[in-house]
């Protein structure tokens, strides 16, 4: 009995250990800037995430700490003073007199997007 029962701890802790080394949905590192359409689509996750829609391309982007810019209606994302261009390194956000500098991007894919559009509803 306790040969069993010492096996069905073992396959239960080898089954937990591989659900949680299971990714969730991967995220690609932005490689290099983008050039937003005038139309793409920002909108903020917290204080922290700016979610990007440019067109067929989804991206998110990480602040350094919180960023209030992005609770602002209108942001401007702008990458050494070329306005709409997202890159992975130097871009900030500004909106009225708030400023943040952007930490990461992340290329996500439209189902990753739709669901933090939902959580955000």
């Amino acid at each position: 009995m306790q040969a069993l029962r010492t096996t069905f701890v073992t396959l239960l802790l080898a089954a937990a250990g591989t659900l949680q080394a299971a990714p969730s949905v991967p995220t690609t590192p932005l490689a290099d800037c983008v050039d937003l359409a005038p139309d793409h689509q920002a909108f903020a996750v917290g204080t922290q995430t700016l979610l990007i829609q440019n067109g067929d391309a989804h991206y998110r982007v990480s602040f350094y700490g919180d960023c209030s810019a992005i609770a602002m209606p209108r942001v401007e994302i702008s990458t050494s003073g070329t306005a709409n261009r997202l890159c992975p390194k130097s871009t900030r956000v500004t909106a009225q007199t708030d400023t943040c500098t952007v930490r990461s991007v992340d290329e996500i894919d439209a189902d990753r997007y739709a669901s933090y559009r939902r959580k955000t509803r």
